[in-house]
């Protein structure tokens, strides 16, 4: 009946998600609250093909939610990511971090996990400052499969009132005491790994056309970019999202054709022209 409350609440509010406010396995990511409400809120949360949009208004009490109804969105091992937190920019001293468990033991305490953190995020202006940006790479050390990310605004005067009191944590500050005001926003994320048989496939399942000053390359999928580097290390030939590459003023010898996806180097193969 709890669960049915929540969800109804939240559709009131305009918040028009299916979606859990229990964090089990991972900690109370919940608020206090107190004497005077300050409704900080999470607005925005994109990274990769995750994009939600979760309004203005702060999360029904106590200020938790899962967004277990979302598409996960994947992070390759060893990938460059950006988090972008949209906020409410409240005139009153708060902060907001996110964390990742990429090692999948159910905390966001490991190092490296936290993917950012601000103290008074913003200009203290609710109109303007309303973001912040934390660029990451996906340690190659995570350990494969669906996660948690946890996103928190916040407000305890204990704990922020000097301004510079970080780390932000992404429980409680100190003992089981909570913080007083604030939202936390948790989502599911899926770590993978490259895949040696599809680089293999990749590798092997292509052929080369050589005319006088050209090179075709067939049955070729899911390259972005052709690099002809010489054995000096020197790209004497590149093409974009094409699967011809040019030589007319190249002298004979070996060369390497690199061959690129969005994400970097898949293979090389050694020719000679």
């Amino acid at each position: 009946m709890k669960t049915k409350l929540l969800l109804l609440s939240a559709l009131c509010s305009g918040q028009l998600f299916s979606q859990i406010t229990v964090s089990t396995p991972y900690c109370d990511g919940s608020f206090a609250g107190g004497f005077i409400d300050v409704p900080h809120a999470i607005t925005r949360v994109q990274l990769n093909t995750l994009d939600n949009n979760s309004g203005s208004t702060q999360y029904v009490t106590p200020h938790y939610v899962f967004y277990n109804n979302l598409t996960s969105t994947s992070l390759l091992k060893g990938s460059s990511q950006t988090l972008t937190i949209n906020h409410d920019d409240g005139t009153t001293i708060h902060g907001i971090a996110a964390w990742i468990d990429f090692n999948q033991d159910n905390d966001f305490d490991d190092s490296g996990e936290k993917v950012g953190e601000t103290l008074w995020p913003g200009d203290d202006d609710p109109l303007t400052g309303t973001s912040v940006v934390y660029p990451f790479t996906v340690p190659t050390g995570s350990v494969t499969g669906n996660t948690r990310m946890r996103v928190r605004v916040y407000e305890d005067d204990v704990y922020t009132f000097s301004g510079t009191d970080l780390p932000v944590l992404p429980c409680y500050y100190t003992g089981n005491t909570s913080y007083d005001w604030g939202e936390t926003e948790d989502y599911s994320v899926t770590i993978t790994a490259p895949s040696t048989n599809s680089m293999n496939e990749l590798e092997n399942d292509f052929s080369l056309v050589f005319s006088e000053s050209t090179i075709s390359i067939y049955n070729q999928s899911g390259i972005s970019k052709i690099q002809l580097v010489n054995m000096l290390g020197l790209v004497v030939s590149e093409s974009y999202d094409s699967m011809t590459i040019l030589f007319s003023n190249t002298e004979k010898g070996l060369y390497l054709l690199i061959f690129h996806d969005d994400k970097g180097i898949v293979f090389s193969k050694k020719i000679n022209i």
